[in-house]
C-alpha cells in the first residue's frame, strides 16, 4: 500500500463520521508540513503518511524539524507509517535525542538554549521515534485495523 492509498483507506474510515473533518495537504511552498490536518471532536492534529520500508520510516529532516517544533508549541503531530511487507500500521511519535557525542564535540560557550535552536535548524540530532501503536493488517482486515490505531491515537490528544 503507497501514501495515496493509505489516504484514501483513512479518508473513507473518517468520512461518515459526523464530528470528524480531515484534510490532505499537498505544499511544495512550506518544507516538512504533515500529509494531513485532522480534527476530531474539536481536537486538532497532523499526520504524516509513510509507506515504505526505510531508515527513519523515510521521514525527512525538514519534517523531523516541523513535528519537534510543533510539539515545543504544544501541537500534535505523528507518523502514520504502513509497512506491506511486514504489513503492519505504526502509529508514531517524532522525538530529539542529543547524544552525547553531539555533546562532547560542541564547545562549552553554548546557552541552555542549545538544543532548543536545533529544532529549528536544519540539524537532526538522533531523531527517535516512539511507537504508540502497532497493528497488523492484510486486505480484509485494513478497516478494522485503522479503526484500531485511531483509538490509540485519541488517546494520545
Amino acid at each position: 500500500m503507497n501514501e495515496s492509498q493509505l489516504w484514501s483507506k483513512i479518508n473513507l474510515f473518517q468520512k461518515p463520521k459526523k464530528m470528524w473533518h480531515f484534510c490532505r495537504i499537498e505544499s511544495a511552498t512550506i518544507r516538512g508540513i504533515p500529509d494531513v490536518n485532522c480534527l476530531i471532536e474539536g481536537k486538532e492534529f497532523w499526520l504524516e503518511l509513510k509507506a515504505n520500508q526505510v531508515k527513519n520510516y523515510g521521514v525527512s529532516n525538514f519534517q523531523i524539524n516541523w513535528h519537534l517544533k510543533r510539539q515545543k508549541c504544544g501541537g500534535k503531530v505523528f507518523v502514520l507509517h504502513s509497512c506491506t511487507k511486514q504489513r503492519e500500521l505504526k502509529l508514531l511519535r517524532v522525538q530529539n535525542h542529543i547524544s552525547s557525542n553531539h555533546i562532547r564535540n560542541h564547545t562549552d560557550n553554548h546557552t541552555r538554549n542549545h538544543t532548543r535552536n536545533h529544532i529549528t535548524s536544519n540539524h537532526i540530532l538522533e531523531p527517535r521515534f516512539e511507537i504508540l501503536a502497532s497493528i497488523s493488517f492484510n486486505q480484509k482486515t485494513i478497516a478494522s485495523s485503522i479503526s484500531e490505531l485511531f483509538k490509540a491515537l485519541l488517546k494520545n490528544l
